[in-house]
């Protein structure tokens, strides 16, 4: 072959190289952003997208000094569930609603989970049909507070305060085992109008959480008004309470998980127990 065709065919197959090479970089091209898209649609379609999953919707309401929109961290239980989101790398993002709603909303899932439930044989089945119950976040003692001047006698069971007038707030826990247990009551929005009904003498006694109570009689009430009012040293119930998270989102069982690891680790870390001295201290005030 002479030079002259040698160097034809040496051109033919520079150019024949360089179109091949141009070739494999588009079909790389292609099956990365296939590969890219594959990986997108997995995460949507499980509901923990890659962006919108690392907020967690939560409803609440108020309850001083656990949870409170105008408190410090949001209360006491608001912060811990923040921290135990954020160690996982989630931000919960709280909606304060009055009680009942925050319960109904996120039954209906327009919320991910709410904050934050007793756990009670009474409301044992209907949080069991609708949620998934998180490992607790704190201890609730919730007592029946009344007139200084008027001391509840020795009782045992609800049955024994059947000749009480009872003031309850709508969509609580109190409420409801009361009104399963046959007892008459007074519903109303929030805790302060049922201690000012004590202080009126309308109702004669109130269930409340203890923390909850005495915070609320120092805060919004004066030094002789509070003192006016004390509590039963019997506690009507103690229980555990715990965030509940919407049987009707997808992705709640996961996010069920990574908050109780989240809580695991500040407890592991010895972050919940400062917390809590904090709030022994008033400083969720």
């Amino acid at each position: 072959m002479g030079s002259a065709a040698l160097a034809f065919q040496t051109s033919k197959l520079s150019r024949f190289a360089a179109s091949f090479a141009a070739g494999l970089s588009i079909v790389e091209n292609v099956l990365k952003k296939q590969a890219v898209i594959a990986i997108l649609s997995f995460f949507l379609g499980t509901g923990i997208g890659l962006a919108q999953g690392k907020i967690i919707t939560i409803s609440t309401g108020e309850y001083a000094p656990y949870s409170s929109e105008s408190l410090p961290h949001g209360g006491f239980v608001t912060h811990v569930i923040s921290e135990a989101f954020g160690l996982e790398g989630y931000q919960a993002e709280f909606h304060f609603l009055p009680w009942k709603r925050a319960l109904e909303t996120a039954k209906s899932g327009q919320y991910q989970a709410t904050s934050f439930w007793a756990h009670t044989s009474e409301t044992e089945e209907e949080y069991r049909t609708y949620f998934y119950r998180s490992d607790p976040v704190f201890q609730a003692t919730v007592v029946f507070f009344h007139l200084r001047s008027n001391p509840m006698r020795d009782w045992e069971t609800t049955t024994d305060l059947t000749d009480y007038r009872i003031g309850t707030m709508i969509g609580e826990t109190s409420t409801k085992i009361l009104i399963q247990d046959g007892l008459t009551v007074e519903n109303v929005g929030s805790a302060a109008q049922n201690m000012k009904k004590i202080l009126l003498g309308r109702i004669d006694i109130f269930p409340l959480e203890v923390m909850t109570g005495l915070d609320l009689l120092q805060a919004q009430f004066s030094p002789e008004d509070g003192a006016k009012i004390s509590y039963d040293p019997k506690p009507f119930f103690k229980t555990p309470a715990s965030l509940l998270f919407s049987k009707q989102r997808e992705g709640s069982i996961e996010y069920l998980k990574i908050f109780n690891r989240g809580l695991a680790k500040m407890v592991e870390q010895g972050r919940y127990d400062q917390l809590y001295q904090d709030l022994l201290s008033g400083k969720y005030k």
